[in-house]
């Protein structure tokens, strides 16, 4: 029963996916679609029977007291384990926003935050922040040292002299009235 309400869950999920995608997909492709989604539910729920599995089997040689003491154990493990999420979860929220007011991009939480010590990501924040803002002026600084593009209209802008205008092709003359009409005007005059 809980392989199938998986299996209608991730059927599901995918429907809503390619509804806000909006796109269009040939029947092979939503079949193959289908078909790895339902793979990887299988999978994982084979992983979790085969753990299941393992667990009763440590349990089959025990008797009743120390049965019931193993569960609780197994208990106990699993729920510090959620804990243990939880209080990631709530740490990558919190840096997150941490990021966000510090003008970095907030897909960073999962680089920086690999424990649940806030302290500890905070610190990872701000050697990060050094490293961005070091490498951002670093780049600006070599940017600004580097010679500025050359102008076509400057190269051209060399001294010309009459004698010179003089020599020109007419093709050469004429590119001049194009590219600096004011040149051209005051060396044509006679």
């Amino acid at each position: 029963m809980g392989e199938e309400n998986n299996i209608q869950e991730t059927q599901e999920t995918l429907q809503e996916e390619q509804q806000e995608e909006k796109a269009t997909f040939s029947k092979e492709d939503v079949a193959s679609l289908v078909a790895s989604e339902i793979q990887k539910a299988i999978e994982k729920l084979n992983k979790k029977n085969q753990k299941e599995e393992k667990r009763q089997r440590s349990l089959e040689n025990l008797d009743e007291e120390q049965r019931a003491k193993a569960l609780q154990e197994q208990r106990i493990a699993e729920l510090e384990e959620e804990v243990a999420k939880h209080r990631l979860l709530s740490t990558k929220n919190e840096i997150a926003k941490v990021l966000g007011n510090r003008g970095l991009s907030v897909e960073l939480v999962d680089f920086v935050v690999t424990t649940d010590d806030e302290d500890e990501c905070i610190e990872k924040i701000e050697t990060l922040e050094k490293i961005f803002k070091q490498m951002v002026k670093d780049e600006v600084n070599r940017r600004l040292k580097s010679t500025a593009p050359k102008n076509a209209n400057t190269q051209k802008e060399t001294v010309l002299t009459k004698e010179m205008f003089k020599k020109m092709t007419l093709s050469q003359q004429q590119e001049l009235y194009v590219t600096n009409k004011e040149l051209y005007l005051e060396l044509s005059k006679n």
